[in-house]
């Protein structure tokens, strides 16, 4: 069965030096020189996260609706998807 979340995520930096964090998800977050750089990596992070979790046997974290989420001056909210497939055992 194939698992689609999409995550809040904010964004924030100048060009040639974008961050991303994920409000919901303590400890992770991706880099990139440019905004699209940044959200796919911060795809890939998600993806390791969602791996690292599922071999641990916990749950991913559930994420904030969009409109719960405070944005700091000077970020962008955006959303993160997280497709991946669950291994079973």
């Amino acid at each position: 069965m194939n698992t689609s979340i999409n995550y809040p995520a904010l964004i924030d930096g100048e060009p040639g030096n974008y961050g991303v964090v994920f409000p919901d998800i303590d400890g992770i977050g991706a880099m990139g020189g440019t905004v699209e750089e940044a959200l796919r990596n911060a795809r890939a992070v998600l993806i390791d996260y969602a791996l690292e979790m599922e071999r641990d046997g916990l749950s991913l974290s559930t994420p904030s609706p969009l409109n719960s989420v405070a944005v700091p001056p000077g970020n962008q909210l955006a959303t993160v998807p997280l497709h991946y497939a669950p291994t079973i055992t």
